[in-house]
């Protein structure tokens, strides 16, 4: 009898975490096609196949629905991003990294998981963007702010390889340099459509050569200058 009762709960462990991933997928690419104010909790049960009573049973509220989407990819994400530099300042002896490496650090890590690691680490950093477009008063900006730790690390790096630039003009240049980032993240496709397919905004290293170079001229650096 006591076998059959671990069985038994054993089992509805296991159906209780299938839901919650089934519900937490479903959220997870609503979110990142339409935002969080575009989508609702019957949307995500219409979507996961899961009823609403049992979405409130495991979260309770969408904004709880949120914060579990983002929880369970947020740390795994920050870690490679700062795995990224770690391993960029690692090759430099931790010297003043030349900014086109620490650019390339940045963003590499985020296009990657967008392009190369399936629907639902791309559905995940699309909503980072949404999230990260949202009016600074919004309750969920808060899940975008996780990343401020990850985003001052670069930052103190970008102040070691620039000394000559003011910290506010820093912060102003790694600022764009975010929102840039961000638009190719939200599947945008800006740039492909105004040059009627002369750039590639999923091409990667395309990208980031773009981004060096732009932002290389705009921060200053000496490499990026017209002659």
């Amino acid at each position: 009898m006591a076998q059959d009762a671990v069985a038994k709960e054993r089992t509805n462990q296991k159906r209780s975490l299938e839901t919650q991933k089934k519900i937490l997928d479903a959220a997870e690419e609503l979110f990142a096609e339409f935002g969080f104010h575009g989508t609702s909790l019957r949307d995500i049960h219409a979507l996961s196949g899961v009823r609403v009573s049992l979405s409130y049973y495991h979260f309770g509220s969408k904004e709880a629905v949120l914060q579990a989407v983002v929880d369970r990819r947020a740390e795994e994400h920050m870690q490679d991003m700062l795995g990224s530099l770690r391993h960029s300042l690692t090759i430099y002896a931790h010297n003043p990294l030349p900014l086109d490496v620490l650019i390339e650090a940045y963003v590499r890590p985020c296009l990657e998981r967008h392009s190369y690691y399936g629907a639902g680490w791309k559905n995940y950093i699309r909503l980072l963007g949404h999230l990260a477009s949202e009016s600074a008063s919004s309750k969920n900006k808060a899940q975008f702010f996780k990343y401020n730790s990850v985003n001052q690390g670069f930052i103190d790096e970008f102040k070691r390889s620039l000394p000559n630039l003011g910290e506010a003009e820093i912060y102003w240049g790694f600022y764009f340099l975010q929102t840039a980032l961000l638009n190719i993240l939200l599947d945008t496709r800006i740039v492909d459509n105004q040059s009627g397919g002369q750039c590639n905004s999923g091409a990667i290293d395309q990208v980031i050569e773009q981004m060096q170079r732009f932002f290389g001229k705009g921060f200053g650096d000496s490499r990026y200058q017209d002659p």
